[in-house]
Order: C-alpha cells, then sequence, then structure tokens
C-alpha cells in the first residue's frame, strides 16, 4: 500500500492543505492512458504477504512502479491487464532510497506513455486498487513541485526527492505506483504515498526525480534484488 509522507512533507501538511479540487479546475480526459496501466501482483513469503500495485508502462517492455511494492518479493512477479492477460515480469531496477523499481515484461504489447517534465494542475490517476482487475480513473489536482526528505523505504539514508501533493482520490491500498496522467495521456508523476490525516491527499515522485531511473531501466534486463521486507 502507499507509504506514510516524509517527514518533511508531514510538517508541512499541518500548515498547507494542498490544492483544493472544484468542477472549475477538473479538465475533462482525453487520453487513452488506461490500457498501458497494469497491475502487479506477486509473493513475497519471507514478508509473508502478497504483492499487488499498480504499474505504467514508460518504455518497450519496461514498467515502472515504487520499489516498497516489490520489495522482498519472490520471483517472477505477474503483470495483469485489464483484458485478463498475464506476463512474467523481472526487476531490473530496484532504489529503495528514491522508491523506484522497474520490471522487464517480455512480450508486453503495451505503448509506452511519455514522462512530461511540465505539471498540470489538472491530471488524472489511474490505478489498480486493492482486488481491482480493471483499472480506476480519478480526477485529481496536482500542487507545485517541491523538494522533500526521506530515508527510503528501510528508514537507513537520509535522502532529498522531487514530490507533488495532489488532492482528489481517496489513496489506499494498490495504488502505488499509479502515474498522474495529463489529459493526453502523459505521466506527471507517481504516486508512493498517502497522507495520514486526509484520506484525498496523496503525494507523487515528479518526471524529474522518475528520469534517472527510467533512462537506467529502459535497456536492462539482468534480474536485481528486491532486498529485505518494506
Amino acid at each position: 500500500m502507499p507509504r506514510q509522507p516524509p517527514a518533511s512533507q508531514k510538517s508541512a501538511a499541518a500548515s498547507e492543505e494542498g490544492p483544493v479540487l472544484s468542477g472549475e479546475s477538473v479538465q475533462p480526459y482525453a487520453g487513452e492512458a488506461d490500457r498501458s496501466v497494469v497491475r502487479v501482483i506477486g509473493t513475497a513469503r519471507a514478508c509473508e504477504r502478497d504483492v499487488a500495485g499498480t504499474g505504467f508502462v514508460y518504455a518497450r517492455e519496461r514498467v515502472m512502479l515504487t520499489a516498497h511494492t516489490v520489495a522482498g518479493a519472490d520471483r517472477p512477479l505477474r503483470v495483469s491487464l485489464a483484458d485478463g492477460q498475464g506476463f512474467d515480469a523481472e526487476v531490473v531496477l530496484f532504489d529503495p532510497l528514491t522508491d523506484i523499481a522497474v520490471l522487464w515484461v517480455k512480450g508486453l504489447p503495451l505503448p509506452p506513455m511519455p514522462l512530461q517534465a511540465k505539471r498540470e494542475a489538472s491530471a488524472r490517476v489511474v490505478s489498480y486498487e486493492e482486488g481491482g482487475t480493471t483499472p480506476s480513473d480519478q480526477p485529481a489536482i496536482v500542487g507545485d513541485r517541491q523538494r522533500a526528505e526521506s530515508r527510503g523505504i528501510y528508514d537507513n539514508q537520509l535522502v532529498e526527492f522531487d514530490s507533488y501533493i495532489f488532492r482528489g482520490p481517496r489513496v489506499g491500498r494498490g495504488m502505488s505506483g499509479a502515474p498522474l496522467v495529463s489529459r493526453d495521456g502523459r505521466v506527471l508523476g507517481m504516486v508512493f504515498a498517502a497522507d495520514t490525516d486526509h484520506e484525498d491527499k496523496g503525494y507523487a515522485l515528479t518526471t524529474r526525480q522518475l528520469s534517472a531511473a527510467a533512462k537506467t531501466g529502459r535497456h536492462a534486463t539482468a534480474p536485481v534484488s528486491t532486498e529485505g521486507c518494506a
């Protein structure tokens, strides 16, 4: 499930409610992003849990999602599509500090979603909520880009990163790794944390933060360790 917000964003949340969702601020959605958003499932027996989260296709046969979703997971994982198709997937990039992972899904027929660096205030969150076999599509309002601090998914090293606060959908289980999608189907960010006080408030890594991992994972084929439970 989504992590709790980083400490620096927790303190900011007390004085800043984040963007306000209104009918006037939500723009019509003109993209077809749902088809390139996938459900990631598997097991993590050492952690005594099932793996369930959302990911999105950003390059040929490559899916990006949060690292904490697949931490300690057994090989292989499984990528499930809305039409019922399923594909084996290998973790080829795992960064526990920035909470980003990349899967290689051989034979995956879905088109990549381009990453967009420029923020748009109106977006959609496309995700597989817990137990869902088809993606949900919910409006969201995205706040300004901000710097935040975290100690990674294992709470062992301080790191700074770029993120957005967004408001709109209830951020629940299965939504980690969901893309924030622009009205023309471009990725603006990736959901990684839920606010502890407001169920309609979440946190997303910006595409600026995702770009290095996206570049490294684009051609990676060697499986990597998903380390320990998070």
